[in-house]
């Protein structure tokens, strides 16, 4: 998801912003083109802590050129996480699960009696099994499931979210935009994404 404010961070000893996030890999602005198949750490600085995962750069591509003597040229590069270190994964699940609430409760701010998500919707569950909500026909249909994947009409959950904040999200998803399901089927998601697990999206920088 696009960032309404980039992030500072560091690539090895590259500084650079952070435009896009998602659970498997970024969208990085700086000066001077990175090689692509280049692995290292990428530190970024978010509520005075730091989210160090070691990524592998997919590509790196011009996209301002400077057009004046004493300016600079930016590039934009994709980068594809690799492994985390310490608890990062973690700290990475909570910035983009507080970007997408905060995003969600601006949309629906005019919908009367939509409650705010809680912030432990984000966690993921232990099991391994989800709970598939599908709007269908004006009707939400609920049923249990091994499948994680989210359904066009609505989205997947894990099973051990508490049914009032699943009864929170299909009101959301209802009365929000297209964007606005899209970013309520990352936060689902997230509820059932492992940290050791294999995504279940690939990031296409």
């Amino acid at each position: 998801m696009k960032l309404d404010q980039s992030l500072p961070a560091r690539f090895g000893d590259v500084r650079v912003h952070v435009l896009e996030v998602s659970v498997t890999g970024f969208l990085l602005a700086h000066e001077g083109r990175i090689a692509p198949g280049l692995t290292q750490p990428l530190v970024i600085d978010w509520q005075g802590r730091d989210v160090e995962l070691v990524c592998n750069v997919v590509r790196s591509t011009l996209w301002r050129l400077a057009k004046t003597m004493g300016a600079t040229s930016i590039y934009h590069s994709g980068v594809r996480i690799m492994s985390e270190i310490g608890d990062s994964r973690r700290a990475l699940r909570e910035l983009i699960a507080e970007r997408i609430i905060r995003a969600l409760d601006e949309q629906k701010a005019n919908a009367r009696g939509i409650p705010p998500l809680a912030a432990y919707m984000y966690q993921p569950g232990k099991g391994e099994l989800y709970r598939r909500c599908e709007f269908i026909d004006g009707t939400w249909r609920k049923t249990e499931t091994i499948r994680i994947e989210q359904p066009a009409n609505g989205f997947t959950v894990s099973a051990e979210i508490d049914p009032l904040q699943v009864d929170v999200l299909c009101r959301t998803w209802e009365s929000t935009t297209a964007e606005g399901k899209r970013l309520t089927q990352m936060l689902a998601e997230l509820s059932i994404r492992k940290s050791e697990g294999v995504p279940t999206r690939r990031y296409e920088p």
